[in-house]
């Protein structure tokens, strides 16, 4: 009896922490959701509902203010710094000087940019998906050093994009982006590489 006392005990505890970090999840989901304009905000009644759907009656109900207590606890623990630009962001940037840069250069290839936002879409839904293979095949250690941050992995998934839509014009984006973004043009094509062989071996295995 003793036993079973004890470990009901620890059972609620782990119940209890595992509401707790699910809550301190979704609030860290909602807060993401307010900062990007990709997404409606998720309200906190949705949260508070989920949770206590997920809970039932096995303990507390959770309430709103429990909700914004969490929201405010993350905030303080990021120190309210959440002045970032998400990569999706910086290649909408990124994109408009591309296409600057193609009306005076090469405005035959203008017709290629209206593909070039939805490719770059769906390169950067494939790279969250393998990002942890990408940069494996990349170079841990490089990616420290260099951060791999968020300005060249956009730039990365611009020159594959172009690759992949119009392959004429990939170098010449390539030395541009890199030219004017002050980034390594040697990291920038490794990357892109990476980015370009993981896309292979994701279609390959979805056909095995």
């Amino acid at each position: 009896k003793k036993y079973i006392q004890q470990f009901s005990k620890q059972k609620e505890k782990m119940l209890s922490y595992c509401s707790k970090s699910t809550l301190y999840i979704l609030v860290c989901i909602q807060i993401s959701s307010k900062m990007s304009s990709h997404y409606k905000a998720i309200p906190q009644r949705s949260i508070m509902n989920h949770l206590n759907h997920v809970n039932g009656n096995r303990q507390r109900r959770i309430t709103k203010r429990d909700v914004i207590m969490a929201e405010l606890e993350v905030l303080q623990t990021v120190n309210y710094d959440l002045n970032f630009l998400l990569p999706l962001d910086i290649i909408d940037i990124l994109l408009y000087f591309v296409q600057i840069w193609l009306k005076e250069n090469n405005p035959q290839a203008l017709q290629n940019c209206s593909q070039l936002k939805e490719t770059c879409s769906s390169i950067l839904e494939m790279v969250y998906l393998r990002q942890h293979q990408i940069l494996t095949d990349f170079g841990k250690d490089t990616v420290h050093q260099s951060a791999c941050s968020q300005l060249l992995l956009s730039i990365a998934v611009i020159c594959v994009a172009v690759f992949i839509v119009d392959d004429d014009l990939s170098e010449v984006i390539a030395v541009f982006m890199a030219d004017k973004c002050n980034t390594d043009h040697s990291e920038l094509l490794r990357l892109s590489v990476c980015i370009i062989e993981n896309i292979y071996n994701n279609n390959t295995n979805q056909f095995h």
